[in-house]
């Protein structure tokens, strides 16, 4: 298949967007639920963690109360928002799939991010990397925000936003031509007024669509024991359909 050529203006020229859609402030519950998936098991205490697909810093900047915090993105402008927000972490740029860090880690997290990954392939090279990154006995939390199952199709949403002397509307769209192919679109729309004068910007997004058990079959492929997460809160907190793989590098 053919994937439309993609500029990922929200994470490039108009990363100052994503700080008006996604603020601290909308991430504090989701940072709390994955401290405690992370520290549930009373025999593992994690003090340092690597999170990879680290966007802007906004989960960082909770989860920092608790973990030294090494962040990794392929923006760069994503991390100089990340490292305004968060002046004490460590941020790297880099590809989730094969960044080398000279250090290891009792925890990695990637949140939703871990969506970008269209191919099989592309799931176990990321989950190959973060085992050795990992000390051993150490824990990989992915979360996964799209379940083929229950694909909110051609799904669109609205969010405006008055800041800063600008007028935001921000238009979203997920649709997947065919389930089977294993893909969908996220179409970002910016209507942007500034001193009454509009510029409209269409940002294309293709993400992967797998179901739970293909997850699970490259987690333990790759050497990890693990466990599924689905639950009322998760949902509550992200979209209906997220859920969450914790393995264990054992």
């Amino acid at each position: 298949m053919q994937y439309n050529q993609e500029k990922r203006h929200l994470y490039n020229a108009y990363q100052w967007i994503w700080d008006l859609v996604g603020t601290v402030e909308d991430y504090e519950e989701y940072a709390e639920y994955l401290v405690k998936c992370l520290k549930e098991d009373e025999n593992i205490n994690p003090r340092n963690l690597l999170h990879l697909g680290c966007g802007s810093g906004c989960i960082d900047f909770h989860l920092k109360r608790h973990f030294d915090i090494t962040g990794v993105d392929l923006s760069e402008k994503m991390l100089e928002s990340a490292g305004k927000k968060n002046p004490e972490c460590l941020y790297i740029q880099g590809d989730m799939r094969d960044v080398r860090i000279d250090d290891s880690f009792d925890a990695i997290i990637i949140p939703e991010s871990i969506n970008y990954m269209r191919t099989r392939n592309d799931i176990n090279r990321v989950f190959t990397n973060a085992k050795k990154l990992l000390k051993k006995e150490g824990i990989l939390l992915v979360t996964v925000g799209y379940d083929p199952l229950c694909f909110p199709q051609n799904r669109t949403t609205v969010e405006q936003i008055n800041s800063k002397g600008v007028e935001l509307t921000f238009i979203e769209n997920n649709y997947t031509p065919d389930r089977a192919e294993n893909y969908f679109e996220a179409v970002f729309v910016f209507l942007i007024r500034k001193g009454g004068i509009l510029q409209i910007v269409t940002d294309v997004h293709t993400l992967g669509l797998f179901e739970r058990e293909v997850w699970a079959e490259e987690m333990k492929k790759t050497g990890f024991e693990t466990r599924f997460i689905r639950d009322k809160k998760l949902e509550k907190i992200e979209q209906k359909g997220t859920f969450m793989f914790i393995g264990r590098n054992i």
